[in-house]
């Protein structure tokens, strides 16, 4: 009940401060704004521990981190902690299924942070979603981000040879490949 209790006040908050969220970004310290995301993330962390919670964790939630998320990368788009933000907001977004919007972040990541720790996981996911999830599929792009995985020295020998293994048959609908390799002999 406590945690119900502080995520709605974390969401009242928002509300009564959301006409002058803007103004109030570009003054607030990097401090505010990380404890503002860090509050919500342990809010919603508190009701994930449940099972039964999670029904209570509504999109609005997950839209609201995503906005301190954005606000943070906006008034501070050089800083390391914006990468993080911008992970974050994809793996939002593609929780929420919006796919387009989560790799246009995942993109956003790629170009300011090229160098970024978890560049690999993202890589996948960005090519998975055109791969998987956004229709038309786009094998173009699919064929893109993984031979960005195919050139990176670290990424170790097995997963390439799946990433090969998959570019060989990209013809075929993630869905038709998975179906494909379960009757291909290993």
């Amino acid at each position: 009940m406590k945690t119900i209790f502080r995520l709605t006040f974390l969401f009242v908050i928002t509300l009564t401060f959301s006409c002058s969220n803007n103004a109030k970004t570009k003054t607030a310290s990097r401090k505010d704004l990380k404890a503002r995301i860090t509050d919500l993330e342990d809010s919603i962390s508190d009701l994930q521990k449940d099972p039964k919670n999670l029904s209570k964790i509504t999109s609005l939630t997950n839209i609201d981190l995503i906005n301190r998320l954005t606000d943070y990368y906006r008034a501070f788009p050089k800083d390391e902690y914006s990468s993080d933000c911008l992970f974050k907001i994809h793996m939002k977004y593609s929780e929420l299924n919006a796919h387009e919007k989560s790799v246009a972040y995942g993109d956003t990541l790629l170009k300011l942070f090229p160098k970024y720790k978890n560049k690999e996981f993202l890589l996948e996911s960005i090519a998975s979603a055109y791969d998987a999830y956004i229709i038309p599929r786009d094998t173009a792009k699919v064929r893109y981000y993984f031979d960005q995985l195919l050139n990176d020295k670290n990424v170790n020998q097995s997963k390439k040879q799946d990433i090969r293994k998959r570019l060989k048959h990209l013809d075929l609908s993630f869905e038709d490949y998975i179906l494909t390799i379960n009757k291909l002999p290993q």
